[in-house]
């Protein structure tokens, strides 16, 4: 004979619901834009042809969230370090400081290598997007802000009015951005030849206690890729310098104009840098750019956020870190930054330096504590699995004492009886 009692899944149908409702939001996993930000946004050129105007100002804004931003979880680097401490030189075609709301409070002007004086401006713009990809400032309206908003970024030029460079203004400006003090220096530069100067100038910036970031290939620079000569990147290829090359939305490797050929140096570490949002120059209007130094900018932005978290790292072991941590490496190619791995992750020769009780204080990372948020959303999510376990059990001793008694209510108790 079948049993009148419905089944215990049909009784804890609910239940069960219940708990896939309260867990699901904390254990939905994010999912990362995988789509090219707006493309009615203007492009923000590298260099200008001869006689070519300044680069105007852009009258249009995306209120979508970059792609770029989405897809390095940016949001949730946040929750652990936003950059504040940290200086950050950007070598490139200087800075509008007047007319960018974006940079306003953490942008400055460092030394203009080439016109000399201080930075104040930018005919090309190409600066401007860069030190908004680094650390520009959220603005209303728009979801787009820089790596690392909390940092400080010093503008250096080392161009002329068009947006080209020789290996001797760039081994200037290497030494003006190590003069500022920043720990780390994106040159968003690239020229043929590494002359004494410039090998000079990196080794210098390097025994500051500098990290020094540069973009693996020239095609930016290059003036027709049909005519590009082939060769090594310079200081991309100096030893200890990072060289980062640039992916596209979804993580892809760009498609290079022109085949294989102009200089490029082997890259260690990719970011995005196809279809990037970001400000520009003119006012408060969005750009969009490309390049390897666009892919620069995402990574000293993400070394800022590191440093500031793990302030003893040296300048080798925040490259370590951040090489160590990137996602996606096969091959040749290299892994994509993670800003959030970067900042969390305990390296397994940190077990060991652990164990065997680290000599230099400076060389221990102590593993990062939950973020607020995080604890506050396990904790809601511990509540709630508890509440469902009690009420699994309290059903589970109600529901069969029922049956038996027909669901009457039970007979008073009486001191001194016993019940069967």
């Amino acid at each position: 004979m079948r049993s009148s009692r419905p089944p215990v899944s049909h009784v804890l149908g609910p239940v069960a619901l219940a708990a896939l409702l309260l867990l699901s939001p904390a254990a939905a996993p994010a999912v990362a834009a995988e789509e090219a930000d707006s493309p009615s946004l203007p492009g923000v050129p590298a260099t200008l042809a001869d006689g070519r105007p300044c680069t105007p100002g852009s009258a249009k804004k995306s209120a979508r969230l970059p792609w770029a931003q989405s897809f390095l979880g940016i949001d949730r680097a946040w929750e652990l370090s936003r950059g504040t401490g940290v200086k950050i030189a950007v070598i490139s075609t200087g800075a509008d400081l007047r007319r960018v709301p974006a940079l306003k409070g953490g942008v400055t002007g460092g030394q203009d290598v080439v016109a000399g004086g201080t930075v104040r401006d930018d005919c090309v713009g190409y600066g401007t997007f860069l030190a908004g990809v680094v650390a520009g400032r959220p603005q209303p309206g728009t979801k787009a802000a820089g790596v690392a908003p909390g940092a400080e970024v010093v503008a250096v030029r080392a161009t002329d009015r068009s947006g080209t460079t020789t290996p001797e203004k760039l081994a200037g400006a290497i030494r003006a951005a190590t003069k500022s003090g920043a720990r780390i220096i994106q040159v968003a530069l690239s020229v043929p030849s590494a002359p004494k100067t410039l090998k000079d100038a990196v080794g210098a910036a390097q025994r500051a206690g500098a990290l020094v970031v540069a973009p693996a290939s020239a095609r930016e620079w290059e003036s027709r890729a049909s005519e590009a000569v082939s060769g090594p990147a310079y200081p991309a290829a100096l030893p200890g310098v990072l060289a980062v090359s640039s992916v596209g939305p979804g993580g892809e490797v760009p498609e290079e104009p022109g085949g294989a050929k102009g200089r490029r140096t082997r890259p260690v570490l990719s970011a995005p840098g196809e279809s990037v949002t970001g400000p520009g120059p003119g006012g408060a209007g969005q750009f969009v750019g490309r390049g390897d130094a666009v892919a620069g900018a995402f990574v000293s932005g993400a070394a800022a956020l590191v440093l500031s978290y793990h302030p003893r790292l040296s300048a080798d072991q925040l490259a370590h870190r951040l090489k160590s941590t990137a996602y996606g490496a096969a091959g040749d190619a290299p892994g994509i930054v993670d800003p959030v791995r970067a900042l969390s992750a305990v390296l397994p020769e940190e077990h060991e330096r652990a164990a065997t009780g680290p000599k230099d204080a400076a060389a221990a990372v102590v593993p990062p504590p939950d973020s607020p948020q995080a604890r506050d959303r396990a904790l809601a999510v511990a509540a709630s699995a508890g509440a469902v376990a009690l009420l699994v059990a309290f059903l589970a001793v109600v529901l069969p004492r029922g049956r038996r008694r027909g669901w009457r209510p039970a007979p008073p108790h009486r001191f001194g009886t016993d019940r069967p």
